[in-house]
């Protein structure tokens, strides 16, 4: 508000009290516009900050030139030109698009990374409140680079599954586990289950994109504008049934999100499970303790903790839905069930997760292509006859 516009809005006012609000409301406004005048834009900033480390190497020049401008890119679709308007609200929203985008922890690290340390050289100058940086902390952020990325292989992953039914049936660790293998569901999928999406009576899950709500997928629905429909039903294996069934009736809390929506993995503290948190219970059900090795074979000495040092032995939740993939290719899924089911596309299927060799492909396939041989060999056999 220019001090014209503020003379005559007072002018207007009998009430003391509101008059000295309005002063003081205002007298924040104009402060904050005066320090984002005299400050210098966030692309300013991102290019001193480049010129400064021009003595690194090409490899982490690249990388900051992929990954800072991204977040400024986010901060200008906000409207958000200057470093003093960045706010730990702005970053938290950026980190869920990260989240959306990509699954391996080792990819966002290097984004958060990068930025933290371009957003910590700002506040050091005193252009943005040290809040920012310190929200970016990997470890808060519930991220661990150095879990295992390849993809779970099926011997360890059933293995795993054996022991959490026995000792741990319906837990949520057993739950998410058994959901993640049999699935291969992305983590922003799984954190935007749910109850009523589990249809138990058919085997059946339905993943909906509800960003209105809260909850996105990463190819969006049908009708919006994103290029793919992550809108899909699936069918449910019946060990994944009964141990969703067990969770919903005998852990699960009874709770609602801020939408009124009754998430399928919820914390009796917080509503719906963020991401992280799922990220932790992954790796707490991968680690040591439910591993099905040998324990000379483990890096571990058994006292690692999900909520602080990770374990070693752990996956990663992207290399479980790898590993989930590439087990259903072998078992004879073919490439256009296997899209439609893991929402992923068939160049990528053939590219990243199928591990047979062009021969092996043949084999697999042969039968099919036997089977659709059949009529023509029918009618072969009555001409003969």
């Amino acid at each position: 508000m220019n001090t014209s516009a503020l003379a005559e809005a007072l002018s207007e006012i009998d009430n003391p009290a509101v008059i000295e609000e309005v002063l003081t409301e205002s007298s924040v406004d104009i402060q904050s516009a005066s320090l984002n005048n005299n400050q210098p834009t966030l692309q300013d900033l991102y290019n001193r900050y480049l010129s400064r480390r021009r003595n690194r190497s090409p490899a982490t020049i690249a990388q900051y030139k992929r990954t800072i401008p991204r977040f400024i890119d986010f901060a200008q679709k906000h409207e958000l030109k200057y470093p003093g308007s960045i706010t730990t609200e702005i970053v938290d929203e950026w980190v869920d698009t990260l989240f959306e985008t990509h699954e391996a922890d080792a990819t966002i690290v290097t984004y958060t990374k990068n930025v933290r340390a371009w957003l910590n050289w700002i506040s050091k100058r005193n252009l943005c409140t040290g809040s920012v940086v310190h929200i970016l902390n990997k470890d808060d952020l519930g991220l661990a680079p150095n879990v295992r990325d390849a993809a779970l292989p099926a011997a360890e992953a059933i293995g795993t599954l054996h022991r959490l039914q026995t000792q741990r049936r319906g837990a949520n660790r057993h739950a998410i586990m058994e959901l993640s293998w049999n699935v291969g569901l992305r983590l922003g999928s799984i954190h935007s289950l749910d109850v009523p999406d589990f249809h138990p009576e058919g085997n059946k899950l339905l993943l909906r994109h509800r960003p209105e709500t809260g909850t996105r997928l990463k190819n969006g629905s049908e009708g919006d504008s994103k290029p793919g429909d992550g809108e899909r039903n699936v069918t449910l294996h019946p060990k994944t049934v009964d141990a969703l069934e067990r969770y919903i009736e005998c852990e699960r809390p009874d709770v609602t999100d801020e939408y009124g929506r009754e998430p399928l993995f919820a914390t009796s503290s917080g509503g719906r499970a963020s991401q992280s948190t799922l990220r932790r219970w992954i790796y707490d059900a991968t680690s040591c303790r439910w591993a099905d090795v040998n324990e000379s074979e483990l890096s571990c000495d058994g006292t690692c903790s999900p909520d602080s040092d990770v374990c070693p032995f752990s996956y990663s939740p992207h290399a479980i839905r790898r590993g989930a993939i590439v087990s259903h290719l072998t078992g004879g899924l073919g490439y256009g069930d296997a899209s439609e089911r893991f929402d992923v596309s068939i160049r990528v299927l053939k590219r990243h997760y199928d591990p047979r060799t062009k021969e092996q492909r043949k084999n697999d396939r042969e039968s099919n292509v036997r089977n659709a041989w059949s009529d023509r060999s029918a009618s072969n056999n009555r001409v003969r006859s």
